[in-house]
């Protein structure tokens, strides 16, 4: 083996996801399962649990006021740009389309929303949708549910677990 990539094998630090248990110094890894978080940090100060349910793909469609520039100018009246917004069954934003043409991101609601943009997120910038079209195919798989819990650790400052299936996933 090369001498160079040895060394840099040996100074480059390990990728890792592990972290410190919210009650001690203990290490856990995102992929743990609720049995072993409890077994090396404890049971939590709180548990929530809470089923959500895949919505599948969607399409969001928002009527927007415009004011639009009649005869050269002089006049004006009030219009709608049709914006509509196709999620994925992740809830993200896979395709923003304003008046039929694609565009990457837009300001139309006041805040940018873009593609990768959450459900919630083009909520809170555009409101509710005017339409919401779920159609699905025939051959699609029904909606899953997954079973979501969330161990509170009253830390300084507080930490939460969460659980996705019994898999740690994310940690707020």
């Amino acid at each position: 083996m090369n001498k160079l990539a040895l060394l840099s094998m040996l100074l480059a630090p390990a990728t890792s996801f592990a972290f410190f248990c919210p009650t001690n110094f203990n290490q856990i890894d995102f992929g743990a399962t609720t049995m072993q978080v409890e077994q090396i940090c404890g049971k939590p100060d709180k548990q929530e649990t809470t089923i959500k349910k895949s919505e599948g793909p969607q399409e969001w469609s928002y009527y927007v006021q415009q004011t639009v520039s009649t005869t050269g100018g002089m006049t004006s009246m009030e219009g709608t740009l049709k914006t509509q917004i196709a999620f994925d069954a992740e809830g993200k934003a896979i395709n923003i389309s304003v008046n039929g043409v694609g565009v990457g991101s837009t300001t139309l609601c006041g805040t940018s929303i873009q593609l990768g943009s959450t459900k919630d997120a083009v909520k809170a910038a555009c409101g509710e949708p005017a339409f919401i079209n779920k159609a699905q195919p025939s051959d699609a798989p029904p909606p899953q549910e997954t079973k979501i819990v969330t161990y509170t650790y009253n830390a300084n400052p507080p930490v939460k677990l969460i659980f996705e299936d019994g898999v740690l996933k994310d940690k707020q």
